[in-house]
C-alpha cells in the first residue's frame, strides 16, 4: 500500500499545474460560455477536479520512473501484442505472491482512467458510451506513444486495460446520473 500512497502523493503534487491552469482558463471559459459572462458553478467544480487530475495523471505516466535522470529516447521496452505479456507478468506475480504489484499493475492501469471516462461524459452536452471511450483511448494512446521518449515502456495492454477503465467510468456517470440528474444537467454546457 506504500506504492500506491506514493503514486497519489506524486499525483497530488502535480495537480496543483491542473489548479493554476483551470484558474488561468477562468476568464476565457467565463468570455465564451454560456450566455456571457455566465459561469455554472457545478460545471466549473467538475473542470477543476478533471484538470486537477489530468495534471497528476500525465505527471505520474510521464516523468521518466528513476526520477529526473533522463537517459535518452527509446529507453524501454515495446510489446504490441495483446495481453502476452500482461499474463506472463500476472502468473509471475500470483506466483511469488505480489499482491500489491498486481493491484498496480492491474488494477491500477483501470481504475486510473475511470475519471476520464466519467468527466468526458459529465461534461457532455450529449454523454454516449462511445465518447468517453474513446477520449480515454486517446488520451491513452498519447500517453503510451509519449513513454518512448521518457525512459518507459509501451505496452498495447495498457491501452486495453485503460480504456476499459474509461467505459467504466461511462458506466460510473450512469449511476451518478441516476442518483442526481439535477446535479449532471448542471454540468452540462448547454
Amino acid at each position: 500500500m506504500l506504492t500506491i500512497r506514493h503514486y497519489l502523493l506524486r499525483m497530488a503534487i502535480a495537480a496543483l499545474a491542473g489548479l493554476l491552469f483551470w484558474a488561468l482558463s477562468y476568464p476565457m471559459r467565463r468570455r465564451f460560455g454560456r450566455g456571457r459572462g455566465q459561469v455554472r458553478i457545478a460545471r466549473e467544480g467538475a473542470l477543476l477536479f478533471l484538470f486537477m487530475f489530468l495534471a497528476g495523471l500525465l505527471f505520474l505516466t510521464l516523468t521518466p520512473p528513476k526520477g529526473w535522470v533522463y537517459h535518452g529516447p527509446f529507453q524501454g521496452t515495446v510489446n504490441l501484442i495483446p495481453l502476452r505479456e500482461s499474463i506472463r507478468l500476472f502468473r509471475f506475480y500470483w506466483k511469488n505472491e505480489m499482491w500489491t504489484t498486481i493491484l498496480v499493475n492491474f488494477l491500477g492501469n483501470i481504475i486510473m482512467f475511470v475519471p476520464i471516462g466519467f468527466f468526458a461524459s459529465l461534461l457532455s452536452d450529449r454523454p454516449r458510451w462511445w465518447k468517453g471511450t474513446l477520449w480515454t483511448f486517446l488520451l491513452s494512446l498519447f500517453i503510451e506513444v509519449s513513454q518512448l521518449f521518457v525512459c518507459r515502456g509501451t505496452d498495447v495492454d495498457d491501452l486495453i486495460l485503460n480504456t476499459l477503465g474509461g467505459l467504466l467510468g461511462y458506466g460510473l456517470f450512469l449511476l451518478f446520473q441516476k442518483f442526481d440528474p439535477g446535479f449532471v444537467g448542471r454540468c452540462r454546457k448547454n
